[in-house]
């Protein structure tokens, strides 16, 4: 089902996801105004009957997926709770975010019967050691039993150190990775991202250290025709409704555009991957070093 927006059609959701703390460091920021609190167990409660009760009829669309995060979201009692009463209102798939504040100690086998997916982020920091926080965190994951997805934000310093990232996931074997590009911020500059022509090159390499280690990564945040031959890397993102504490139920954001907008330009509906390339962000398109989008030829076409 498609729902009109002052930027166009966009996929309804079937998805919630719940921003249940106020600060969100570290994470993959995006448009999304910073809340001016957490939420309450009842808040989170609440609006996740809205978009599973609320919606059932001829015109609502129903979210079966739950996605919380939030810094300590696994560590605030109530989430367990949250997260059992989700099943209830028929929630069939739920995600949870594990932040880098709860890497030390983690531990997957509370969450066996809870979760579908649980997301751990691998950032490298000063030391390549530092990638063993989140390797812990995969293995725990993986000896109870829970799928489990890593994440690598293609900032400055992950993109320099992309080498020892794919090693470190490599021995990990986790179920699903993901790079993403980071998205602009809206209102603010934000740390530089870095170069396309020195990130992609490294992806490159990353990728093709991965899949000789039997993994298959996604990318996200680049368009097809940055990435080129790595292209097929490409993981097409799915709409959600996005709820904080200042915006719920009826005031939730849609994730697509009012969180983040991807951009097209005429010449993309000409690519062979334009029903499964994003777009990219108008803000970089306007800024020196990015190159105008374009289309990868029709197979067979040159």
């Amino acid at each position: 089902m498609l729902s009109w927006t002052a930027k166009g059609a966009v996929q309804m959701p079937e998805t919630v996801q719940i921003r249940v703390q106020r600060s969100y460091p570290g994470r993959i920021r995006a448009g999304a105004p910073v809340p001016t609190r957490s939420m309450s167990e009842e808040e989170v409660l609440d609006n996740v009957r809205w978009f599973t009760e609320g919606e059932r009829g001829p015109r609502g669309v129903p979210s079966t997926g739950l996605v919380l995060s939030g810094v300590g979201v696994v560590s605030r009692p109530d989430s367990p709770r949250v997260l059992a009463a989700a099943r209830l209102l028929g929630i069939r798939r739920v995600v949870l975010h594990v932040g880098g504040e709860d890497l030390e100690s983690f531990r997957a086998d509370p969450w066996h019967a809870l979760v579908d997916v649980l997301v751990v982020p691998v950032q490298p920091v000063e030391v390549e050691g530092g990638l063993e926080a989140g390797a812990r965190a995969v293995r725990s994951c993986r000896e109870a039993g829970v799928r489990v997805a890593v994440n690598t934000v293609l900032d400055a310093r992950a993109v320099d150190r992309l080498a020892a990232v794919a090693r470190s996931v490599v021995r990990m074997q986790p179920d699903e990775v993901t790079f993403t590009y980071p998205f602009p911020i809206h209102g603010s500059q934000g740390a530089a991202p870095p170069p396309i022509a020195r990130t992609v090159t490294l992806l490159g390499q990353a990728i093709r250290v991965l899949e000789a280690g039997g993994i298959q990564p996604r990318v996200k945040g680049l368009p097809a025709c940055y990435l080129g031959e790595y292209a097929k890397c490409l993981g097409p993102s799915q709409n959600r409704w996005y709820v904080d504490a200042d915006h719920q139920k009826d005031g939730a954001l849609l994730f697509f555009p009012d969180v983040v907008s991807f951009h097209k330009e005429e010449v993309c509906r000409f690519c062979r991957l334009d029903d499964t390339c994003d777009g990219f962000f108008a803000t970089y398109l306007r800024r020196s070093g990015f190159p105008p989008l374009d289309p990868l030829p029709l197979e067979g076409v040159t």
